[in-house]
């Protein structure tokens, strides 16, 4: 039976109550949970929620939040509950599926002997109604997101400088995620990779690390995917001499908290290159060469930017400044991919493509106009919270006039998998997404421009 005790309906009575929801039967509760999984692997299953505080009106209404143009029409009467407030507001364990095909759905948890009551539809709309026997409700989608959303706004109001958490709960709806996929990529990894020959074959990349840098094995994957011979490249190894960088063609500038940030982002990092002399002549030497190619992901962005690597004929060169919200951001964006020069991302021209970004110095401060700067990727919606640092320009990557040395504050090495994202395009079945072939691209160049 339903019970309200310990419930977010009782505190907001400023009582606790008698009695709680509880798990009468681990061997049902066990089979349920494993016939759920059964039931996911066999993509019977288009979207759930558990239904925890809040209670279930809070779960149904939740699950049309996160989409736009989505609602849902609700008949609870089935549950047997005559008592509405107990049937919208119980904390019972309980999880709200909905079914790829009802009848497939049914007849499975019917086998496996799982009580499920069917109690309504996703609709297009914006409203979500509910009926419990004569009890009938209608509530507004973007009216109840306000009114749920509004705890976090004002915790966002405390945290967040220059007026930013009012942007983002102006804006944090009108931002859906659509993505505009390459029409040549078919997301199986062989066919992204291409033909990749033997071992010897492989152009010789390089990780370049630094203490508290934390994004060096994603990136290091995703270049031994793309075909590369990867070779692990710590900051001392630079300095002391070991490392000269000479037999690498493909350098990977990682993402992280390099000393911890305490100088600001990349900055301690910046000076280790700058104030050793090893370090700094092999990093010059690489940079000379026309064979090479880089990549600098967020750390490694603001690495390169404070080393002035990108734009050297610039008399004044863009730096990278705190998010105009003087906080960390971190959140699954899209970027808009440019028509481009950078010879990584030139064939994903037209895209749109998902992405992790999480930074505090992610903000492009570009002085010059924008025809001076090779912008190679814009966020997909100009206003905060999807440009989540104010850059100019709305800038997301760059690269130099050769195309050969790219800068991204978001970490496309952190998404090369479906399951990297926290969206994908329903129905696509990839192994790897659009943001491999970047890599693939930088091989296929290193392979024909190997001395």
């Amino acid at each position: 039976s339903f019970k309200l005790g310990g419930s977010s309906f009782a505190q907001i009575l400023n009582k606790i109550g008698q009695e709680v929801p509880t798990i009468q039967d681990a061997a049902y509760f066990k089979k349920a949970f494993n016939t759920i999984q059964d039931l996911i692997q066999a993509g019977q299953i288009a979207a759930g929620h558990d239904v925890g505080s809040g209670g279930l009106i809070t779960t149904l209404l939740e699950m049309t939040f996160a989409d736009v143009n989505l609602a849902a029409q609700y008949d609870l009467s089935g549950l047997g509950e005559a008592d509405t407030v107990k049937a919208l507001f119980n904390e019972n364990i309980a999880v709200v599926l909905q079914a790829k095909d009802d009848t497939a759905f049914e007849n499975a948890l019917s086998a496996a002997g799982i009580n499920a009551v069917k109690i309504g539809q996703a609709i297009e709309g914006t409203e979500v109604t509910f009926k419990n026997n004569a009890d009938t409700f209608a509530f507004n989608v973007a009216e109840t997101r306000d009114t749920w959303y509004k705890t976090s706004y004002l915790l966002d109001q405390k945290q967040s400088k220059n007026g930013m958490a009012d942007e983002r709960y102006k804006n944090y709806k009108n931002q859906p995620l659509a993505f505009v996929f390459p029409k040549h990529f078919t997301g199986h990894l062989r066919q992204t990779q291409g033909d990749i020959k033997n071992v010897g074959s492989r152009p010789k990349a390089a990780i370049i690390r630094e203490k508290g840098s934390n994004s060096e094995r994603e990136m290091a994957n995703a270049m031994y995917l793309a075909g590369f011979d990867v070779k692990d490249v710590h900051m001392t190894d630079l300095i002391s001499g070991r490392e000269t960088l000479e037999d690498i063609q493909f350098i990977g500038a990682v993402g992280g908290f390099s000393n911890s940030d305490v100088l600001g982002s990349a900055k301690g990092w910046a000076g280790a290159f700058l104030y050793n002399e090893k370090a700094k002549k092999a990093l010059e030497n690489f940079f000379k060469r026309p064979d090479t190619m880089s990549v600098g992901i967020c750390n490694g962005c603001q690495l390169f930017m404070e080393l002035e690597l990108i734009n050297p004929e610039h008399d004044v060169h863009g730096k990278m400044h705190h998010n105009i919200s003087g906080k960390h951001e971190s959140n699954f964006v899209s970027v808009k991919v440019q028509e481009n020069n950078s010879i990584m991302l030139k064939s994903l021209a037209g895209t749109t493509l998902g992405v992790w970004i999480s930074h505090g110095e992610g903000r492009f401060r570009l002085p010059k106009s924008e025809d001076h700067y090779n912008i190679v990727a814009k966020y997909a919606y100009e206003q905060y919270p999807h440009n989540p640092n104010g850059s100019d320009f709305n800038t997301a990557m760059l690269c130099d006039a050769t195309g050969r040395h790219l800068v991204t504050m978001p970490h496309i090495g952190r998404s090369i998998f479906q399951w990297n994202w926290a969206n994908y395009p329903a129905g696509r079945q990839d192994e790897v997404t659009p943001w491999l072939e970047a890599f693939v691209n930088a091989r296929n160049w290193c392979l024909e421009n190997k001395k």
